[in-house]
């Protein structure tokens, strides 16, 4: 998987309330769907216009790493070990928001235990159920792990 692809995977479901902030478009907001749903590649500099709040911290990870920004497992490291931290800490615009939307802003790691049309249900943290659009993962079965954010499974582990 491209690097563009991985972090559009965990990116997208933030999209929603950039759109909703008005700071997309519509349009713009329909071709990060296809593109996440379908595995494109876009361009990075609109990719770090549109997620300019996520570059912003993947900039101070390529630092301590000694890596590039685009580099995958700069990325990967983003989103499934540095992302919740920076919720947890109450950093940027977490500070002030309620728990239950702190929870749905991290990121999960989940296991699949029912499929729906275009959803799934998933067990995280041991207890906890929740529906996720199925969507950006393909090939998934009840048993299956991916990792969740917002509501959507992002990837299949």
């Amino acid at each position: 998987m491209e690097p563009e692809v991985l972090f559009l995977k965990y990116a997208f479901p933030c999209a929603f309330i950039i759109k909703q902030r008005g700071e997309i478009s519509d349009f713009e907001h329909q071709i990060l769907e296809d593109a996440a749903i379908n595995n494109k590649v876009l361009e990075r500099k609109f990719l770090e216009k549109i997620f300019f709040r996520a570059f912003e911290r993947i900039e101070k990870l390529t630092k301590e790493l000694n890596k590039d920004k685009w580099d995958y497992e700069v990325i990967k490291e983003y989103f499934t070990d540095r992302h919740n931290s920076i919720i947890d800490e109450g950093m940027y615009s977490y500070a002030k928001a309620p728990e239950s939307l702190k929870n749905l802003c991290k990121v999960h790691k989940a296991e699949i235990i029912q499929i729906k049309d275009d959803s799934l249900i998933v067990k995280y943290n041991k207890e906890k159920l929740r529906p996720v659009i199925k969507s950006l993962v393909k090939n998934v079965k009840i048993g299956d792990f991916v990792t969740i954010h917002y509501g959507y499974a992002v990837e299949k582990l």
